[in-house]
């Protein structure tokens, strides 16, 4: 493959990746990033603050930004490990369950405001495929 139509193809998908989170960002009201951590917060349950980062693949510093925006918003709970005081617990606040189920509720109602022209097949076969390339890389 020529090394045009790779850095071709990789800014194509850095200005979709970039369209595409404003205007879930803007729509639910979340960054995307935090939106995430919360997510995974609702389905794992408290989770240590490393292994929000490590399902996060990002930079723990970044995550302990997000982390503290989310708990000033008052989204969730931050306490020490009482077996190793070094290690902080993250977990989510019944406010944050709320505003999560209202989120999704309004996405319900609203389909058609985040605009994708793709059906949810082509959507999953892309993730997949996205999932394959993760795998080479690793």
């Amino acid at each position: 493959m020529r090394l045009a139509i790779f850095t071709d193809m990789l800014h194509k998908l850095r200005v979709v990746e970039q369209k595409l989170t404003k205007t879930f960002e803007d729509e639910m009201g979340f960054s995307l990033t935090r939106y995430e951590i919360l997510v995974f917060l609702k389905e794992q349950g408290e989770k240590l603050q490393v292994e929000i980062a490590d399902y996060m693949h990002i930079d723990p510093a970044a995550v302990t930004r997000h982390i503290k925006i989310l708990e000033t918003k008052g989204y969730i709970n931050k306490k020490r490990n009482e077996k190793n005081a070094r290690e902080v617990i993250i977990s989510l606040t019944d406010f944050a369950h709320e505003e999560l189920a209202k989120c999704s509720q309004n996405h319900k109602e609203n389909e058609e405001s985040i605009p994708f022209a793709f059906s949810e097949e082509e959507i999953l076969n892309l993730i997949e495929m996205l999932d394959n390339v993760n795998k080479k890389l690793k």
